[in-house]
């Protein structure tokens, strides 16, 4: 048995922040994690290369999305370089590789339409992307470039989505330059082990292999119990728990709470849990376009590719969201290697190469499938309409003894995100010392 001040159930980017934080504020803390490993959705490769060096593979989150305060600044306590993105986007289209500028006008146009015709509607107006798509008077090509846009970004189905999340989210990204994307060139797995060692040393406790089952609880006295690795149950006490449980988990109920948090799973029903199928591909040279960044393939199962550009490596990673990765699952579902049937299929046609010779360049594959992994059960969240609210919810503790966090729980607009895990934990934590919110 463990008594501790604070339990932190989870140790991907959201709990390893809160931890880290009530940790530096003198608190006892134990974080618990399932996995054998930290990091949740972070999950890098490292690859040794021909020339002797590594690259990074990330399986999991990747990008960080524009300048968001808290994930700088912690990449520059980290001292952890990084690169921004560059090079070529292009749309395919009919066997022909374009720019993909019109692609790209004609969903953020409609998005813009989007938000001014919902600064137009009573307050508290939401319908669903597809409704608004019918309601507006938009010519279809702009409208399906506009829900594969939406469907690819959020994991979400455009039939689901709601618009008030949407324009919240759309102002977000706006203030904090959402359109760069930048690698951590060292790999983003970097980023929850600098957490976990600022933990360590602020003497806290990490508890990997312990799959929590259960979680007892009144004011100010929070039991939890599970199995370890090797089969045995343990059991830790505290004060009060912080919960970063990936949304698909809580949806699924493999955790029991006594009593249920009524109100606060009220919301978590509300909120969605996105797919995604993605794949990368280590090819012995480049067959793409040299300075190419990102492909388009709108007619394609995964209709969306880029490359580490400026990194020179020859990896492109394939990937598909919402109903597209839930149809490509199925598929996936037959066999561990359909995806990459899949996708060297995609890319035979793109660029008229044929697969025995695409096979031959192949160096390597690498993907993880996060709508089976039973401690994510899907990729991220999003917010249905009517639900653009229920993240606020989630976020407002029970009797001060249970606090919720993690990318779902994201007030800002930021769902889906590290940054919005980042700032989530740090509310988590901050909910807890009573302090203004960094």
């Amino acid at each position: 048995m463990g008594r501790f001040d604070f339990l932190v159930l989870g140790a991907g980017v959201s709990g390893l922040a809160a931890a880290r934080m009530l940790a530096d504020a003198g608190k006892r803390i134990a974080l618990v994690e399932a996995r054998n490993r930290i990091g949740g959705r972070i999950l890098t490769e490292h690859v040794a290369m021909a020339d002797s060096h590594s690259i990074a593979v990330e399986l999991g989150a990747e990008f960080i999305h524009g300048l968001p305060r808290a994930t700088w600044s912690l990449i520059r306590e980290a001292a952890l370089n990084t690169c921004e993105l560059d090079g070529t986007q292009l749309l395919n289209q009919a066997g022909r590789f374009k720019s993909a500028d019109e692609f790209h006008g004609d969903a953020s146009g409609v998005l813009e339409h989007m938000m001014a015709w919902l600064n137009e509607q009573p307050s508290g107006t939401d319908e669903t992307f597809s409704q608004f798509l019918n309601l507006a008077t938009i010519d279809a090509p702009m409208r399906e470039r506009a829900a594969m846009y939406v469907e690819g970004f959020n994991a979400a189905d455009h039939r689901v989505i709601g618009v008030a999340a949407l324009a919240r989210q759309q102002r977000a990204e706006n203030a904090i330059e959402g359109d760069r994307l930048f690698h951590v060139e060292a790999g983003y797995d970097r980023l929850p082990e600098f957490l976990a060692d600022r933990f360590r040393a602020a003497g806290g406790s990490i508890l990997l292999n312990r799959q929590v089952r259960h979680i007892r609880w009144s004011r100010s006295a929070v039991v939890v119990t599970g199995i370890d690795a090797a089969g045995k149950t343990f059991e830790l006490q505290a004060k009060g728990a912080i919960v970063t449980l990936p949304l698909g988990v809580l949806h699924a109920g493999t955790v029991d709470f006594d009593p249920i948090p009524q109100d606060i799973f009220l919301n978590i029903s509300k909120m969605a849990m996105g797919p995604v199928a993605r794949i990368s591909l280590l090819f012995d040279s480049k067959f793409w376009q040299k300075d190419a960044s990102f492909l388009f393939a709108p007619e394609e199962a995964l209709s969306t590719w880029w490359t580490p550009m400026p990194n020179p490596a020859p990896l492109i990673t394939g990937w598909a969201g919402g109903p597209k990765a839930a149809a490509l699952a199925q598929k996936i579902a037959a066999g561990d290697s359909t995806l990459l049937k899949e996708s060297l299929g995609v890319l035979s046609r793109l660029f008229a190469i044929s697969i025995p010779e695409l096979e031959e360049m192949l160096v390597s594959r690498h993907t993880h499938d996060w709508q089976v992994d039973p401690y994510a059960l899907g990729a991220y969240s999003y917010a249905p309409a009517g639900a653009v609210d229920a993240s606020r919810m989630i976020a407002k503790p029970a009797l001060d003894t249970l606090y919720f966090a993690g990318e779902h729980t994201d007030t800002t607009g930021h769902w889906g995100t590290v940054h919005g895990a980042l700032a989530s934990g740090l509310r988590a934590a901050t909910q807890i010392l009573g302090a203004k919110t960094p």
